[in-house]
Formats: C-alpha cells, sequence, structure tokens
C-alpha cells in the first residue's frame, strides 16, 4: 500500500517544477538562464551580497560563481562595488536594468498565467485561488525549516 501523503508529495512537486520551468522559457529567451534568474531575484529580495555568499544560497562552487558574475555583468543585471566592510571584497547589487528585466519578466508571467486564469472553469479557478494560501504555508515552512538547519540555499 502507498503513502497517500507521498502521492500528494510527489503529484505537487512535479506540478510545481514543470510550472517554475515554464514560467522560465521566457527569460531564456533574453539570456536570462534559470541561475541568472535566480540570483536576480535574491538580490532584488535580499540585497546587495558578496560573491561567496551569492554562491552558497546558489549551491554552487566558486568557479561558477565567477563566470556567473561575469555574465550577469556582461548583461548589465548586476554591478560590483567595493564592500564598505573590507576593502579587499566586492558586494554584487542588482542594477536598474536588472531590476526592469526582472520587473518585465514578473509581468509578463503574471500576464501568461491571468490569461489561463481568466479561461479556467470557474470551479478550476476557485480551487486554485483555495490552493494558493496552503502552498503558500508548506512553502514558507520549508524555508523556515531549512533556514533553521543552516541551509544557505533558504533564499525565502
Amino acid at each position: 500500500m502507498t503513502d497517500p501523503a507521498i502521492e500528494l508529495a510527489v503529484g505537487v512537486r512535479n506540478v510545481v517544477v514543470r510550472l517554475a520551468y515554464s514560467l522560465r522559457s521566457a527569460a531564456a529567451r533574453d539570456g536570462v538562464t534559470p541561475t541568472r534568474l535566480t540570483a536576480m531575484g535574491i538580490l532584488d529580495r535580499k540585497g546587495p551580497m558578496r560573491p561567496g555568499d551569492l554562491a552558497a544560497r546558489l549551491n554552487i562552487t566558486a568557479a561558477s560563481m565567477s563566470r556567473l558574475t561575469e555574465a550577469l555583468e556582461q548583461g548589465r543585471w548586476v554591478e560590483r562595488a567595493p564592500d564598505p566592510d573590507d576593502k579587499r571584497a566586492c558586494l554584487l547589487s542588482l542594477s536598474s536594468h536588472g531590476r526592469s528585466a526582472l520587473e518585465t519578466l514578473r509581468r509578463e508571467n503574471a500576464e501568461e498565467l491571468a490569461a489561463y486564469i481568466r479561461d479556467m472553469p470557474d470551479a478550476d479557478r476557485e480551487a486554485v485561488d483555495r490552493a494558493l494560501p496552503v502552498l503558500a504555508r508548506l512553502t514558507e515552512h520549508l524555508f523556515d525549516r531549512h533556514a533553521r538547519e543552516g541551509d544557505p540555499t533558504a533564499v525565502g
């Protein structure tokens, strides 16, 4: 006999992963890979940070972070500035161009989802509306647990 909670967890995970992938595809056409998009989102939520701290949140190596930083700077999505607390270090922050690109991608994603939601049968739209707070609590619970465990990738 299978565990219904496991089956539900697998279903939720599969749907969320596929939804996230489809929403990221618009970003990819503008050269914003999933990793670049995640990095930009972290910088938007958390503010300026050292490349090493961002790498820890992304769970990538220093070499990968170096390449990512170069790509983000070349795309004009981030800016590098001296760290006022340590002149040997630098801080990465979302540039105005990066913030604008992120806002555009978020708006386009919302518009794409809204178009589909408008066409949903009322019962489906109401089911999504009822599920949203539950999924938000589940997400917060997982982020909080990971953060308590010291997981630097808990980007909440």
